[in-house]
């Protein structure tokens, strides 16, 4: 190539390269995108230290209503009972609750109720769903054992929401184990919000 195919061809080449990796700011001017690694969102660690927690870690007024319930619950060291729970105090919230059965012998877990913005954040009613039916809900499963073992709320924060085909990317969820007797977990309350 000659000094004046190479003049031509200058101006042609540097608008397709401006054209593939500049894009225009606020003020029309072209810039190259930098992207900054430190922004991106921490990968989680849903269940390292999720029962060690305040009401001042929840994310959401209703997580912090309804930990505020069942810490009035648990003054006597028994599992808060279902029957307990009346959701006509919590109106607002419901929409966020999830409620799971805990059936035994085999232990599976059935979904018997969900909010509707958990209905919106998964794109379908879950309602009548096990756990272990639901692609992607490997964590659900551990994070239910973990309560059942522990007989204690446990939070946990930027969890993926690898239930989902939404672009909702994480939530953090409080889990509250509930009980029929005061003794044997048998339901489990969670209380989401999508971050």
């Amino acid at each position: 190539m000659n000094d004046v195919s190479l003049t031509f061809w200058k101006p042609i080449w540097v608008k397709i390269v401006s054209n593939l990796l500049l894009t225009p700011d606020h003020w029309g001017q072209y810039v190259m995108p930098i992207y900054d690694r430190s922004l991106e969102t921490p990968l989680p660690t849903p269940l390292d230290d999720s029962i060690g927690f305040s009401s001042d870690d929840l994310r959401s007024d209703g997580q912090r209503a309804i930990y505020a319930w069942y810490n009035r619950q648990t003054k006597n060291g028994d599992i808060p009972k279902r029957s307990n729970f009346d959701p006509m105090d919590f109106p607002k919230y419901l929409p966020f609750l999830v409620l799971v059965d805990v059936e035994e012998a085999p232990r599976r877990y059935h979904v018997r109720l969900v909010g509707t913005n958990v209905v919106d954040a998964r794109g379908r009613d879950g309602t009548g769903d096990y756990f272990d039916e639901v692609e992607g809900a490997e964590l659900a499963v551990k994070r239910a054992e973990a309560i059942i073992e522990s007989r204690q709320a446990q939070f946990e924060t930027n969890v993926p929401m690898t239930w989902s085909p939404k672009d909702f990317r994480f939530y953090s969820t409080l889990s509250l184990p509930l009980s029929s007797d005061g003794t044997k977990v048998d339901k489990i309350m969670y209380c989401l919000d999508f971050e």
